[in-house]
């Protein structure tokens, strides 16, 4: 992975500034401390991550091939954008389908899923640390029946709930019923939550090497150990991130790829950084994406529009596929890409659209991946996590907490409860 803030408009001084030396260094060990309660276990859970639930997901997801043609992955926010980024850039060819529900309270949505798995033999993983979360019990309440109808009595058998490791709903349930168990780690929120069960076994289930994936956070996270402002990209980022706010007055992020495979991804980036830095009317907000084909849309925007944007870029500069374009016939307005690739076509979209932006006024960060695969995506999540928690601490905020978000399920009971 590759950090360039070439186009940023900001000088390397600007990095050395405002005291960011000192800060980042309380940061690291604030991070990196023994005491994980802040929420900051997956800071090296590469490192000590539960190896035998890890082999305990390769055999459920071993299971699961051998009975199912579906998963059904039932989580909302980070119990399932993470996997379900991963499983978008990543999945290979496998017997079994990942379909995520729980998403919303639009039952329209669940009804033509399960209408989709009526006549396919279906697994139902159930992911909530804290197990209370209205729209993953109410989407349980309605698959639970389902699946009760489909398979009778041995419905259970068909159940994974992945959750807190002690207490709640959810491990009560799975204990008195027979139901498998998976852990969310103790001190580990939802949107860090992806190299943990909550992502690694809808990984497995759809032929991705799990253990490439923990390669290269760990990876990731040995390049990343270091203090130091130069040599630790992620805490330059999060430095960046401040300085396109204080100097330009910048208050959006965009993520923006020329990868359509990217689009997930940029979903999980938009809950990690918005749910983390959205606190105390701070924090850009930050959305995603994926180009050519927003460019038709808020394309003008960006360009001419308010200036309150930065972007930033993740490349993959080797595509998975490519064709060459040839017999384009002498009256087309194409002609001229006659002999060339569709990926020389993208690049040089990519390299006008950076050119373009940055002519107007737009900061630029570029973060270019050499291809997609298994350890990238690894070593991208680790990258993010640890740069979006130095982010968070720079703006002062807490960047595990999310108190806004527990205010709308606050009011929306008190609504059911009292009508």
């Amino acid at each position: 992975m590759r950090l360039n803030l070439s186009k940023s408009g900001l000088k390397e001084n600007e990095f050395y500034a405002r005291d960011y030396e000192k800060r980042i260094k309380e940061i690291h060990e604030q991070l990196h401390s023994n005491d994980h309660s802040a929420g900051t276990t997956w800071v090296d859970w590469p490192l000590t991550y539960d190896k035998k639930e890890f082999l305990k997901v390769l055999r459920l997801a071993r299971d699961i091939e051998k009975s199912s043609e579906a998963l059904l992955v039932i989580g909302i926010g980070g119990s399932y954008l993470g996997a379900k980024a991963g499983i978008e850039l990543l999945a290979k060819r496998s017997k079994v389908e990942v379909i995520f529900a729980g998403l919303n309270f639009d039952y329209i949505d669940l009804a033509e899923k399960l209408d989709y798995l009526k006549d396919k033999d279906v697994t139902v993983n159930v992911v909530s640390k804290s197990g209370t979360t209205v729209e993953i019990l109410t989407t349980l309440s309605i698959v639970e029946k389902w699946m009760k109808n489909k398979y009778k009595n041995d419905f259970k058998k068909r159940m994974i709930f992945t959750t807190d490791k002690e207490k709640g709903y959810l491990r009560n349930r799975a204990e008195q019923d027979g139901i498998e168990l998976l852990t969310v780690p103790d001190n580990m929120g939802g949107r860090y939550s992806v190299l943990s069960s909550v992502g690694i076994l809808p990984f497995a289930v759809a032929g991705i090497n799990i253990k490439k994936v923990m390669e290269g956070a760990l990876d990731a996270m040995h390049e990343l150990s270091g203090n130091e402002i130069e040599s630790n990209a992620a805490y330059r980022y999060a430095i960046y991130r401040q300085l396109i706010n204080k100097k330009f007055g910048k208050r959006i992020e965009l993520f923006s790829s020329f990868s359509s495979k990217m689009k997930g991804f940029g979903e999980w980036l938009t809950q990690l950084f918005d749910e983390s830095e959205g606190k105390e009317g701070k924090g850009l907000f930050v959305t995603s994406l994926t180009f050519s084909t927003d460019l038709h849309s808020v394309g003008q925007y960006i360009q001419q529009g308010t200036p309150m944007l930065a972007e930033t870029f993740i490349d993959v500069v080797t595509p998975q596929k490519d064709n060459q374009l040839s017999q384009i016939p002498l009256s087309s307005p194409i002609k001229f890409l006659d002999g060339k690739f569709v990926s020389e076509i993208c690049r040089a979209g990519f390299e006008g659209t950076v050119k373009a932006h940055s002519e107007a006024g737009v900061p630029i960060c570029i973060i270019s991946i050499d291809e997609i695969n298994e350890f990238n995506y690894g070593y991208l999540v680790y990258f993010f996590e640890l740069a979006c928690a130095a982010s968070g601490y720079l703006l002062g905020v807490n960047p595990f907490n999310q108190p806004g978000v527990e205010q709308y399920k606050t009011y929306m009971k008190e609504l059911l409860k009292n009508n």
